[in-house]
């Protein structure tokens, strides 16, 4: 069945069934999330710019952290899902608690490194006195989270290889309520309390984080939850390296792909902070108004890893193929949506997240520009889950070292740091590394003829 041709009526309807359960309240999860964020950044960009740039630069040293923990998530989601389609139910239980028992770990790790070094990882990025200052300030108090965002990526795994996304959806809204009324609260205080500005912001995320890493364990192991009806007979504090090895081949290349880009981001942000603070805090606020836009192609990142394994775990070619011609189809219509919305109302965003006429400015310019990328970013998330189920693991990593190394950092070093040129060579630099890293998947992608994985285990 190629991309091309029309699948048939009743073969459609399940496939888009399908698909929008799954992709539906991911899209929804991950726009509460980034809805709180947004809110947030929009309360602390009523206080002063240098606090904006303070909490963006520790936030590039958590979100370091996070994307490793992503990467390690989509690894245990794959392997769940694989085992879910091939009905080994305690399997699926058994890949999830080997990734607690891992990855809890890790975090605390990076916490106790984090909290013994601040300030070369903040330094590193500026020495700005105010700037250094209130960024070890806030990163201090906000990487407490860390583990708990770790039990979270691993409760999500766990929902989303059953195909379940819809419990991380009512999760984030929870998480996402405790932000957001925390961070009023502890920023602009409420009656005699004066509430604790860029701190009080730190101190909400680690409360939301640990309220939603909590329930999502109490849904899981209650009476009724998946883990309690998928026994396996086994110790939870037992290593299982065969299963470790499985979760972490296919979740070490996905987070190597996530810290590309967050090592990219720092770099990046080094770079414009060359430009001044005001510049920086346009730039962080003008990223929160785009991540809003980019939660469709985090949808169909989901369902392209969960669906295609379960077909492929299943060996069913045809819903493996029509799988991926629905969502190519409605990737391209999503990217082009969110591509108009950001064209035709940047300053809107940028309204919404500051008063100040400087930065919204410059954040306009820059939303305005990324609405090129939309399309390209949305498609390449299609390419990349695909890959990774039918077993290219380390594909997607590449691409996005090419994309993000060769083309993204150069070309900003090369027009920031030895040319000087205006700020939006930079923005532009941003959307020429999309572009090469869809162009490179889509060549990878047919070359490999990914499509005939599931033909080709049927033939062996």
């Amino acid at each position: 069945m190629a991309r091309s041709q029309a699948l048939e009526p009743g073969l459609r309807k399940k496939v888009n069934s399908d698909i929008f359960r799954m992709v539906l309240p991911v899209i929804t999860e991950n726009i509460l999330q980034m809805s709180a964020g947004l809110i947030t950044s929009a309360m602390i960009g009523r206080l002063m710019a240098d606090d904006i740039s303070a909490q963006g630069i520790s936030l590039r040293v958590y979100n370091t952290c996070w994307a490793l923990f992503k990467g390690i998530g989509i690894g245990a989601t794959v392997i769940a899902a694989l085992r879910f389609g091939q009905r080994r139910f305690g399997d699926c239980r058994r890949t999830i608690e080997q990734t607690y028992l891992t990855l809890v770990p890790f975090a605390l790790l990076c916490l106790a490194v984090i909290l013994a070094v601040p300030g070369p990882i903040v330094g590193f990025l500026s020495d700005e006195p105010a700037l250094f200052e209130s960024a070890i300030s806030y990163l201090r108090i906000a990487i407490w989270a860390l583990p708990f965002a770790a039990v979270t990526v691993c409760n999500t795994a766990a929902f989303n290889g059953h195909g379940n996304t819809k419990t991380p959806m009512y999760i984030a809204l929870l998480l996402n309520a405790v932000n957001i009324v925390a961070g009023f609260v502890l920023i602009f205080g409420i009656g005699p309390y004066e509430g604790m500005g860029l701190m009080g912001a730190a101190i909400a995320t680690v409360v939301s984080q640990a309220v939603g890493a909590f329930t999502g364990l109490l849904l899981l192991y209650r009476r009724g939850g998946y883990f309690a009806d998928e026994g396996h007979g086994k110790p939870f504090f037992s290593f299982d390296f065969d299963c470790i090895r499985e979760v972490y081949r296919t979740g070490i290349p996905a987070a190597c792909e996530n810290v590309f880009w967050q090592l990219a981001a720092m770099l990046l942000s080094k770079i414009i902070l060359l430009y001044g603070s005001t510049h920086f805090a346009a730039y962080q606020l003008g990223l929160q108004a785009e991540t809003i836009c980019e939660m469709p192609g985090i949808g169909f990142t989901t369902a392209a890893m969960t669906l295609s394994a379960r077909a492929i775990g299943q060996r069913d070619d045809t819903m493996f193929r029509a799988y991926y011609s629905q969502m190519h189809r409605f990737s391209i219509f999503t990217g082009l949506f969110t591509s108009l919305v950001l064209f035709l109302f940047p300053s809107l965003f940028m309204q919404f997240l500051t008063d100040k006429p400087d930065i919204q400015q410059l954040g306009s310019t820059y939303v305005f520009i990324m609405s090129l990328a939309q399309v390209p970013q949305d498609l390449n998330k299609v390419y990349n889950g695909f890959m990774r189920s039918a077993g290219y693991r380390r594909t997607p990593m590449a691409i996005s070292f090419v994309g993000i190394w060769l083309v993204r950092v150069p070309l900003a070093f090369l027009f920031g740091w030895i040319l000087h040129l205006d700020i939006i060579f930079i923005w532009f630099a941003i959307v020429m590394d999309q572009v090469s890293r869809l162009t490179i998947s889509m060549l990878v992608f047919y070359r490999k003829k990914v499509i005939n994985t599931v033909s080709v285990m049927q033939q062996e």
